[in-house]
């Protein structure tokens, strides 16, 4: 206990000012006291999360105690710009009556925000010579600013002063009697959190610590700003036992929040961790032995689709848990529909990798990720107390806080999401940093990393730097990578880390590459698993006709197929094609409502995955976009797939024969690939002409021809003999032997990938910047671009009932209904229609009388049923021309 101590001067500034239900009366926070709920949040969360903090007082120079000393103290100074009377002025009621009513010099004046007043105020105070405590005596007032950023900066992005603003201004806007106030608060956290004397760091290292100071801070105060956990007390409450209490209620939130690591288990065998039956594969076997070296490190697993490179990442993942080197798991995603399926076979293992006794939380993370059948129940808070016996989600815990927010679910012990919800660490967007504190101490796994563009790609290379520096492990796996591609990761790890430079020298395939913080490369020579090691027939069709006639004759003999098309109008067109032949045929794209995408995906994944029966699977056809491309266990007797760039078309591919031990009613695993001719007469056309509506989506048609030729050449691909030699064929950087009318296009693509790189560039936050303002807006994370995506529009589909729209998906909760008949389309395809007819106006307006700010743009559109069974709506421009659409559950959404 420490010394009891009463409020006093400042005892009647308020800090928050919205009380709860059960505030008990009270109409306020005190500012001193919410000062020490955010300072005992970080106190828990430091002891709890010891590793990154470990991490910046390495890197500071100082004891870990003495970085907890000074951090704290901060902590409950974090908010001392609220005693400016512009900020207590903000609820007139609540106005000290200790303070002079506002001077007539600051009516009216512009009010920096409390942020701003703080850094203010205690910049001056730290440059002042005296008595005070000994928070950065003798440091530079560069050093001092960049440690007040973080928290003073605790909104989620940096304070940024107005430019004629100085610390002296302080005085002026605080006035004698506020800024005696905050002086005789600071003293008291001076006597309750003393700060040593601590050595002054270089500008450098505490440019790079404030990151991570800043994700922690920002995450103290979204703790300590829970009236949940800290309700409002009264002003004159003894301080020191406020602390007490404050304490030990930060400890009790953390629990409830999930924020406290689980105990990683002992180290098991992969077939203990994986539970799998069968034995290793030879990846998984290096993932199971090889040394791995201290600090940051670096993998890359380049194996063949379906070769099981996930569990080896699991196990090398598992070994640094075990070994006391990481806390958690970040498992980083292409698409929605990938992270879905990961989110599955996490669950499967996530028990395995932690004490038996532990409860680890089990986070999805990506922009639908409420909406997920699981994971939303997770969300609504029905997995954190199971009832006693129950079996269900017996291995893990996703509390509901944790599942309120992506940038929250970055702070699981297992996250599972897109690639999206990781790069905004390195974007400037608000609470980004919060993100960078969820991957701190996390082991990054990051798959399909072969299928990025130049922006995504140098967005990925950033992470993989920030990562390292915080001292993080990475683990990249690919089925596909080109050499280029790697290299830049390899090269941006190693710059991070200050290792030298060392060129790769392995070109077999597969490969496994370890990398640490001397910069030599392990590079392994692995061997395929066995019964991926075959030849591949690859045959060649000109055109969509040819499909349908290969297509036919496979189902004939029993076969189930995928056909996997470019875009979505030529995936309606083939299934519309195979129906009318009579063909069982499944079709699953992206411009399906929500609900029915989930639905469609469990049904794919149940008639075609690991698990199907050889009656659900005879003489059925799944034609399906991109979607199917990566990281669904899907497997078919024969796969026809549209020209793609060389590594998506073997991704393709290795849904071919997939899975062992099946009745396979054709003789070989055969890849049917539609493309044009290309030795014979090449224009510039040569792709548009084949697929009209494609060839914008793999802009780039000499990688295609260079594709097609690769595949033409080799009626019979050896994997995995083959399967390094096409890829770096197809993107070599010479142009000598492309035909020169697709010179221009292949031009114009490096061109465009070579500006994204360096959009991504001037975007990207940088680490020994640190956390500071820099001209940028740092706006809220939906407007943060995480791809350069062309941009789409939001649909709401909605049933006319009557003379009232009703959500397309029914659901007792009206957001999540809405939520769940959401369609997002091309901006394009609307051509500035979206708005619903005029008779629709007033049960329009009805409807969205429930959706919050956020969706303003948000398109509603009214579907009436039709004698087909489908629905049908109109939308209109500012001119009421006429936009038609048809909606369904077997074809999606059609324009």
């Amino acid at each position: 206990m420490h010394a009891s101590q009463q409020p006093a001067a400042f005892a009647s500034f308020w800090g928050k000012a919205r009380p709860d239900p059960a505030a008990r009366g009270r109409s306020f926070h005190p500012a001193w006291a919410h000062g020490l709920d955010v300072a005992a949040a970080g106190k828990a969360l430091l002891r709890s999360r010891p590793r990154a903090f470990h991490a910046v007082a390495a890197r500071l120079g100082w004891s870990i105690a003495g970085l907890e000393a000074l951090w704290l103290h901060l902590l409950a100074l974090h908010d001392i710009g609220k005693f400016s009377p512009l900020f207590q002025a903000k609820v007139p009621l609540l106005y000290p009556a200790t303070l002079p009513p506002l001077p007539e010099a600051m009516v009216g004046r512009h009010d920096p925000g409390h942020p701003a007043a703080g850094l203010l105020l205690l910049s001056g105070w730290l440059e002042e010579e005296g008595d005070g405590p000994a928070l950065g005596r003798g440091w530079s007032g560069r050093v001092r600013h960049r440690l007040l950023q973080p928290i003073l900066g605790h909104h989620g992005r940096p304070v940024r002063l107005p430019e004629d603003w100085q610390p002296e201004d302080a005085g002026p806007l605080f006035g004698p009697v506020a800024e005696a106030a905050a002086r005789s608060y600071w003293s008291a956290v001076a006597a309750l959190l003393p700060v040593p004397d601590l050595a002054p760091p270089s500008t450098a290292a505490m440019a790079e610590a404030s990151w991570t100071l800043a994700g922690f801070t920002a995450l103290a105060d979204w703790i300590g700003s829970s009236q949940r956990w800290f309700p409002y007390v009264a002003a004159d409450t003894d301080v020191a036992a406020y602390w007490d209490e404050s304490c030990r209620r930060a400890e009790a939130a953390l629990g409830e929040a999930g924020l406290r690591p689980a105990q990683p288990g002992p180290r098991l065998s992969f077939a203990a961790l994986t539970g799998l039956p069968y034995p290793p594969t030879d990846a998984q076997t290096w993932a199971g032995a090889v040394a791995l070296p201290q600090g940051p490190l670096l993998a890359l697993v380049e194996d063949v689709t379906g070769g099981g490179k996930t569990e080896a990442a699991l196990m090398l993942a598992h070994r640094l848990l075990a070994e006391g080197r990481a806390d958690g798991l970040y498992l980083a995603l292409p698409t929605m529909a990938t992270a879905n399926a990961m989110f599955a076979r996490i669950e499967e293992i996530a028990g395995r990798l932690y004490d038996g006794t532990a409860r680890p939380s089990l986070a999805l993370a990506h922009g639908r990720a409420s909406l997920h059948p699981r994971f939303r129940r997770a969300a609504e808070g029905l997995f954190v107390d199971p009832a006693p016996g129950s079996d269900e989600d017996a291995a893990t815990v996703a509390p509901a806080w944790l599942a309120s927010e992506s940038r929250k679910a970055l702070l699981a012990d297992l996250g599972v999401g897109t690639i999206d919800q990781a790069v905004l660490a390195v974007l400037p967007n608000r609470f980004g940093t919060v993100r960078l504190a969820g991957l701190a101490g996390k082991v990054v796994i990051v798959d399909e990393a072969h299928s990025y563009d130049a922006y995504v790609s140098a967005e990925l290379s950033r992470l993989v730097a920030f990562h390292a520096a915080s001292g993080g492990a990475t683990i990249v796996l690919s089925a596909t990578l080109p050499a280029a591609v790697k290299r830049r990761l390899v090269a941006a790890w190693r710059g991070a880390v200050g290792a030298p430079d060392r060129p790769l020298a392995a070109t077999n395939y597969p490969l496994a590459t370890l990398i640490g913080m001397d910069g030599t490369s392990a590079e392994t020579r692995l061997t395929a698993r066995a019964d991926l090691c075959r030849p591949l027939g690859v045959d060649r069709v000109p055109d969509a006709a040819g499909a349908l006639d290969r297509i036919r004759r496979a189902a004939e003999a029993g076969a189930c197929i995928a056909w996997i098309r470019n875009t979505v109008d030529d995936a309606l067109d083939g299934a519309a094609a195979l129906r009318a032949a009579g063909l069982d045929t499944d079709l699953f794209h992206a411009r399906f409502a929500v609900a029915d995408r989930l639905a469609i995906e469990a049904r794919v994944l149940a008639r075609f995955g690991k698990a199907s029966h050889p009656e659900e699977r005879r003489a059925r056809v799944l034609v399906a976009t991109q979607v199917v491309e990566q990281s669904l266990d899907l497997d078919f007797d024969l796969v026809v797939t549209d020209l793609a760039p060389v590594d998506a078309v073997l991704q393709r591919a290795g849904r071919l024969w997939r899975h062992g031990g099946r009745p396979r009613p054709i003789p070989g695993p055969t890849l049917v690939v539609v493309a044009p001719d290309p030795t014979g007469p090449i224009g510039a056309d040569w792709a548009k002409t084949a697929f009209p509506r494609a060839a914008h989506v793999y802009a780039d048609h000499a990688i295609l021809w260079r594709t097609a030729r690769e595949l033409v050449a080799r009626p019979v691909l050896r994997v995995p003999e083959d399967v390094r030699a096409v890829i770096e064929a197809v993107y070599d950087d010479g142009e000598d032997d492309i035909p020169p009318p697709l010179r221009p296009i292949r031009d114009a693509a490096i061109g465009r990938a070579s500006a994204e790189r360096s959009v991504a560039g001037q975007t990207l936050l940088v680490f020994p910047d640190g956390y500071r303002p820099d001209g940028r807006g740092w706006p809220e994370e939906g407007s943060a671009p995480t791809r350069l995506a062309e941009a789409r529009r939001t649909l709401r589909l909605a049933r006319a009932d009557g003379d009232r729209l009703v959500p397309w998906h029914a659901d007792p909760d009206p957001r999540l209904a809405w939520a769940l008949s959401e369609v997002s389309v091309p901006e394009r395809r609307l051509r500035g229609r979206d708005n619903p007819e005029p008779r629709w106006r007033e049960a329009a307006d009805a409807a969205r009388a429930g959706w919050g700010r956020f969706e303003d743009a948000v398109i509603l559109l009214p579907l009436e049923p039709q004698q087909d069974g489908s629905w049908q709506g109109t939308l209109l421009d500012a001119d009421g021309d006429r936009l038609t659409l048809r909606y369904d559950g077997r074809t999606g959404l059609r324009f």
